[in-house]
């Protein structure tokens, strides 16, 4: 796969002399998994076909964009078969099993998604899935420099945002525009007696709300993400787009829609009109709530810090999903509880609906939905049981060597502390979720709740 994209690469830079060792995405046959994952990390990807670093902000070589890509395969296979190992540790599958390895099969190594395709046996697959696991190990723990390692091992503070990649905004009108949807979220959210505790759970240490930047970026189908390699809140740029033609006058919102259809316009957009800023709050506002969730899930704990420096698998946590629906949700009901005629965008009161109407059944739902859409979501157990997988293969790996040792013993050092950092998260975390599960009985469901 990597020869491939760089072959392309290569010859779709070649006519231009100036941009022989340029890279363009629109020429390279980039698919949209590398091209989101890459913007998730902080890769800007221009309208020009230029990708930027997310440290030098200078444009990359198409050598570079084909080792970041990658790094980011291998990554994914790697968690992929830690997926499937777990799920081989017996020999017989149920119906449940086989329909997880399937979904996984596309991030399979070409030999292992092979074996699948022909029905293999549980040994069988059991014996290519160790053997690629090995082969990956041995290149994360080459790639690695014992710098890297010192990095990873230092102590992560709960209630203390830790140490992240710099990724500022690529220019001014970028940073106005994010400043602008921060401002308009604080101030939307904060309307609402339940929208200011959301907001004042990320107070700075001078008491101020302290949202976290806002990037417009394209999602390919999602509306909004919290990055937590960023510590950023990413919003979609055609559902921004939507909203700012929607406050244009009829006859005015195809010549916007042009005008603003590169994500260069929409962003020089919102930094001169603030009030676009505000409108597009004013409609998202349970949406932001929602993501608003995951940044303050992110300072509360280390989980997602230890992600961020690959102490932990990188994964979608259900568990904080289903938090950051249900803290929506109350946010919703407090709106609508003080105005019955409040304006909610239709799909999250739809939602709002549903979990009142069975909440059993809805958190089971919102498990199943992202296990289907998103490789990486995994509950809690899930995560640790790789995690205790990937602290053992770190505990055997051989070291002669005194670089060797020195490197296995950072390596332990910060796996162990990420385990034991996941394990109190995962007694907390099922604890507020029950304490979240009463709340909404009381709030929602008060006569339900003396009726028992």
């Amino acid at each position: 796969m990597r020869s491939l994209f760089l072959a392309v690469c290569l010859f779709s830079a070649a006519p231009a002399r100036t941009q022989a060792t340029a890279a363009d995405w629109r020429r390279s046959k980039l698919p949209d998994a590398a091209k989101d994952a890459l913007t998730d990390s902080g890769y800007r990807f221009q309208d020009d076909g230029r990708v930027l670093d997310p440290e030098t902000k200078s444009a990359l070589t198409c050598e570079q964009l084909s080792q970041a890509v990658s790094r980011l395969n291998i990554a994914t296979q790697q968690l992929a078969l830690e997926r499937l190992r777990l799920l081989l540790v017996k020999d017989t599958l149920t119906d449940a099993d086989r329909a997880m390895i399937q979904s996984l099969k596309g991030n399979f190594p070409e030999v292992v998604a092979k074996a699948v395709e022909a029905s293999a046996g549980a040994a069988d697959l059991r014996k290519l899935a160790d053997r690629d696991l090995t082969r990956l190990a041995a290149y994360f723990d080459a790639s690695r420099t014992l710098d890297e390692r010192r990095d990873a091992a230092q102590p992560v503070r709960e209630g203390e945002p830790g140490r992240r990649v710099n990724l500022l905004y690529f220019d001014e009108s970028e940073r106005r525009a994010g400043d602008a949807l921060r401002a308009a979220t604080a101030g939307e959210l904060s309307k609402d007696s339940f929208g200011r505790m959301v907001i004042a759970r990320l107070n700075g240490k001078d008491g101020k709300p302290d949202i976290p930047p806002i990037f417009v970026q394209d999602l390919n189908g999602a509306v909004a993400s919290y990055d937590y390699r960023r510590r950023a809140l990413v919003v979609d740029g055609a559902l921004l787009l939507m909203s700012v033609t929607e406050d244009a006058a009829p006859r005015d919102r195809t010549a916007l829609r042009k005008t603003l259809s590169s994500r260069q316009a929409l962003v020089d957009y919102l930094a001169r009109h603030p009030e676009a800023a505000a409108s597009f709050a004013a409609k998202n506002d349970a949406l932001l709530a929602h993501e608003l969730t995951h940044a303050w899930q992110d300072r509360r704990e280390p989980i997602m810090r230890e992600m961020a420096l690959g102490n932990l698998p990188q994964a979608i946590l259900i568990e904080y999903e289903v938090e950051a629906w249900i803290t929506k949700n109350l946010y919703i009901h407090s709106r609508l509880q003080h105005d019955p005629r409040a304006r909610i965008d239709p799909f999250e009161l739809a939602d709002y609906g549903k979990m009142t109407a069975g909440y059993a059944g809805w958190t089971d739902a919102i498990g199943k939905r992202y296990g289907a859409a998103i490789s990486n979501a995994m509950d809690i157990e899930t995560i640790a049981a790789i995690q205790r997988r990937r602290v053992e293969t770190a505990r055997r790996r051989p070291a002669t060597a005194k670089n060797d040792r020195t490197a296995k013993s950072l390596d332990l050092a910060a796996l162990t502390r990420a385990d034991r950092a996941l394990q109190d998260a995962a007694g907390r975390l099922r604890a507020r979720l029950e304490r979240l599960k009463h709340d909404l009985a009381v709030r929602i469901q008060p006569r339900q709740g003396r009726n028992r």
